[in-house]
């Protein structure tokens, strides 16, 4: 017995390993004729960023800016790669990106959230962390992980 999946997430950071994951959750949403929700976390500025004074004064703009970007990346990405016939929507949050797609999969009562994966290992995976595997330990859903295929 399948799970019954009518509803799908599908966060984006607009890199092409995020399209590999959108291409997954639109072929899931198509298969079981569920809703899908393509979801990009604006996350907030670093600690650097926002405490240092002359800089301070430009934050609002900044994020204003960030956000007017986000908004319109995502619009471009539902035109060119979701099918209009799809039940379908982009959302633009803030904040922590693992922290706010648990939170939405849990308001929003999804079923599935597919999520690429970049690969990153080592000291790129220490300093940056994985939104990927915060998602999967955070998740109170199944979580679909995509990765990049193999080169050959």
């Amino acid at each position: 017995m399948l799970l019954p999946i009518k509803k799908i997430i599908s966060p984006t950071d607009f890199s092409e390993i995020s399209d590999i994951g959108l291409k997954a959750s639109i072929e899931l949403a198509e298969h079981f004729e569920a809703e899908l929700l393509v979801v990009h976390v604006l996350a907030p500025l670093s600690g650097a960023a926002t405490s240092a004074a002359p800089a301070a004064h430009y934050l609002p703009e900044v994020m204003e800016s960030m956000r007017a970007n986000a908004e319109e990346a995502l619009r471009k990405m539902m035109a060119g790669k979701v099918p209009s016939d799809l039940n379908s929507k982009s959302i633009l949050l803030e904040g922590n990106p693992a922290d706010e797609i648990k939170e939405f999969a849990k308001e929003e009562g999804v079923d599935l959230i597919v999520i690429a994966s970049h690969g990153q290992s080592g000291w790129k995976r220490f300093m940056f962390g994985s939104v990927t595997e915060k998602v999967m330990r955070l998740a109170r859903v199944p979580v679909l992980i995509v990765g990049s295929p193999e080169k050959k």
